[in-house]
């Protein structure tokens, strides 16, 4: 017995599909802005000579890329408040979670495209006298940021899938939207499509920009 696909429920509650998508939209900017600040900062402490800035931030990098999200996510809702008598809404945890899970992956994209430099360039750039800051701003990241950007974007668009995960912590993103919805008028099959085609709409412009992006610095180099 063949299913009877019926998409005028989805359209019926299409705003329950837009409140989700806002509080996605929300949380992947707050968790970007958390994500790349730390990540940068992460980045240079890791490639800093100093081993009290080198080690501490090598230990946090790999901590948050050796354990799931999911389980920081939890951690940070209801374990930190026990240890800090500090309680973050679940949105909030949320988007600090993801932040920090982003910024390890950030801070080792931006290690990789600061290495990917020719060490010639490092080189001429001391000899005409410059110091480290000196060199990073005008010779190396002017360089190192046109391959940095097509893994930013990756990155910014794997955030975006990473925001289902708030559904966990009852986080009204469009997945735990979806679900609530579900529960009220069973039709799985059409609302769990509706929101696959939701979050292509909102990932693949930025898959294509990195695409595009790719393309034309390697025709250009």
């Amino acid at each position: 017995m063949g299913y009877s696909w019926d998409f005028q429920t989805v359209w019926e509650y299409r705003q329950v599909f837009v409140r989700g998508a806002i509080i996605t939209t929300q949380l992947t900017f707050w968790a970007t802005i958390i994500g790349t600040g730390l990540g940068l900062l992460l980045g240079l402490m890791r490639r800093s000579e100093n081993a009290a800035l080198r080690y501490p931030a090598a230990v946090y990098i790999e901590s948050f890329r050796a354990t799931p999200i999911l389980v920081q996510l939890v951690w940070i809702y209801y374990s930190m408040p026990i240890l800090t008598g500090l309680q973050l809404g679940n949105i909030t945890s949320c988007a600090i979670g993801l932040g920090l899970h982003c910024s390890a992956y950030i801070a080792e994209i931006f290690r990789a495209g600061v290495n990917s430099i020719d060490k010639g360039q490092w080189d001429a750039a001391r000899a005409i006298g410059m110091g480290y800051s000196q060199m990073l701003r005008r010779i190396i990241l002017p360089q190192a940021i046109r391959r940095m950007i097509p893994p930013f974007i990756n990155e910014f668009a794997t955030l975006i899938k990473l925001t289902t995960l708030g559904s966990v912590l009852a986080v009204n993103e469009l997945l735990h939207e979806a679900e609530n919805l579900i529960n009220n008028t069973y039709r799985p099959l059409e609302i769990y499509t509706a929101v696959a085609v939701a979050f292509a709409i909102m990932i693949y412009p930025f898959i294509y920009a990195s695409q595009r992006l790719e393309r034309h610095w390697k025709v250009r180099s």
